[in-house]
């Protein structure tokens, strides 16, 4: 196999960058590879646009809290919360005047009014089970309720 830019000459070794061979003229040793001297400035241009790319910072983002919610596979799409709505009917009519449907969604605060308000005197308890049954009542994230 003859050297690539010297007809003539026989081939001593292949340039690592483009795989064509060369003389021992053509070739030069960079860290115990071989490039031709056509190639050479090209992979250093590489090396260099490498190392500033390496040297820009990058930035992930990426939510990984746990407290976000990630489910939607239901409601055509869109996020609902991970409570169930049948447990917190449940909770509204069994506990709903100590705020036990509330503090089962995450809604803490308005869970301690209605735990020292027997459920709002009632009219509160009244008003979340039929916003329950109705479809309309949310977690704390202001999710439906599945």
């Amino acid at each position: 196999m003859n050297c690539t830019n010297h007809e003539n000459v026989e081939a001593s070794g292949m340039c690592t960058y483009c795989g064509k061979p060369f003389c021992k003229d053509c070739l030069v040793e960079v860290k115990g590879k071989m490039y031709c001297k056509n190639d050479l400035d090209k992979v250093f241009d590489e090396k260099e646009s490498k190392n500033a790319a390496a040297a820009m910072p990058q930035i992930n983002i990426t939510n990984t809290s746990s407290n976000v919610n990630t489910n939607q596979n239901v409601n055509g799409g869109l996020p609902v919360s991970r409570k169930s709505k049948v447990t917190a009917i449940i909770l509204c009519i069994l506990l709903g005047w100590l705020g036990g449907h509330r503090f089962y969604v995450g809604k803490v605060g308005t869970g301690l009014l209605y735990l020292f308000t027997a459920g709002l005197f009632g009219v509160g308890v009244l008003i979340d089970l039929i916003m329950l049954l109705l479809g309309n009542f949310s977690d704390k994230f202001g999710y439906p309720l599945i």
